[in-house]
């Protein structure tokens, strides 16, 4: 099948002169060739706009696109996205790298998919670009419990207009919210690949959460928010959207409220759950979060005995780790 379609590559940069040269040049070195490069600079004071402009005038498939004011990453991405002219639009940061066959694949397997969101694993590589591990992504019926999309995707550009864009009181947390909402209404397909490479240093803004009081507390604040929109559009009980904010937020999940309420919150998510979503996957997803908080947070005999009465899954589930089980048994009785 010989696809033809225009694709449009979303670049937002703000003082990203350090990498954004091998992010463009990821970009332009794609197999896929039927695409666009729209990069956004959002009022820089280093050298990014002139890098950018040095590629576009070199290349006609570059718009370069200058903020006459610092914006921010979700209104960057709407600007961004305003200018694009494909039916199928991605975006990339300034420090990450596309794979060269990145386009080819995705936009490949949306359409034979026939989705409209389609995403893919990815690496993680350090500031010097050495391969610390893949991380896998999905599946998407997990999307309560974490961002599962990830940061390689593609998706159609009608998505994009339906949902009018990305939210722009969201600061960090835009494109996580972008996917909660379009997983109510559109199709998602993980593709089982590695296309892209995600780089962990210290000014990254996923590095910023955890080193500035700030930001972290706007990120904490905005997890409040997306979930409250979600809770009163679906009528949740207070105890399912407490105990989504505080696995956003890695506090502690009572696990015996949590049995005390089980019912409820599960109905909740299955609420929540499109048509094409697996209802046993959101429920095992559900499940791994408990268990998660079981073994770290909830080590003690009351709670052992109330699991083992009311739940036992959240022990003995097949792919559950005997040790782990054995060990937090034991750790609870002692």
């Amino acid at each position: 099948m010989e696809i033809k379609e225009l694709a449009s590559i979303v670049l937002p940069v703000y003082n990203g002169e350090k990498y954004l040269s091998e992010a463009i040049n990821s970009c332009l070195n794609q197999t896929y060739q039927n695409f666009e490069l729209i990069i956004v600079d959002d009022h820089s004071n280093d050298n990014s706009l002139t890098i950018a402009k040095k590629y576009s005038e070199k290349d006609r498939r570059i718009n370069v696109i200058s903020n006459s004011e610092n914006k921010k990453l979700p209104t960057t991405l709407n600007v961004g996205h305003h200018y694009a002219k494909g039916d199928f639009i991605t975006w990339t940061s300034d420090d990450n790298i596309l794979k060269p066959n990145f386009l080819e694949h995705l936009l490949g397997s949306l359409i034979k998919n026939q989705v409209d969101v389609v995403y893919s694993n990815y690496d993680i590589i350090t500031k010097d670009s050495k391969l610390k591990r893949i991380h896998n992504t999905g599946p998407t019926e997990h999307i309560l419990f974490g961002n599962k999309i990830g940061a390689s995707f593609l998706y159609k550009k009608e998505l994009f207009q339906k949902l009018k864009g990305y939210d722009e009181s969201l600061f960090l947390l835009e494109d996580y919210d972008f996917w909660l909402r379009a997983s109510i209404k559109f199709k998602f397909h993980h593709l089982n690949e590695s296309l892209y490479q995600y780089r962990l240093h210290s000014d990254s803004l996923t590095s910023a959460i955890q080193l500035n009081e700030d930001k972290k507390m706007k990120h904490e604040q905005g997890v409040v928010k997306m979930f409250q929109n979600i809770s009163e559009e679906f009528f949740w009980n207070y105890n399912t959207f407490n105990l989504l904010i505080n696995n956003l937020l890695n506090n502690k999940v009572d696990v015996i409220d949590y049995l005390n309420n089980k019912n409820e919150i599960q109905r909740d998510l299955v609420k929540f759950s499109p048509k094409n979503f697996n209802t046993n996957k959101v429920i095992f997803g559900l499940q791994l979060v408990i268990r998660n908080q079981l073994i770290v947070n909830n080590c003690n005999f009351k709670t052992l005995i109330k699991v083992l009465k009311s739940d036992r899954v959240l022990l003995f589930h097949p792919s559950f780790s005997k040790k782990t089980t054995f060990s937090y048994i034991i750790n609870s009785l002692f």
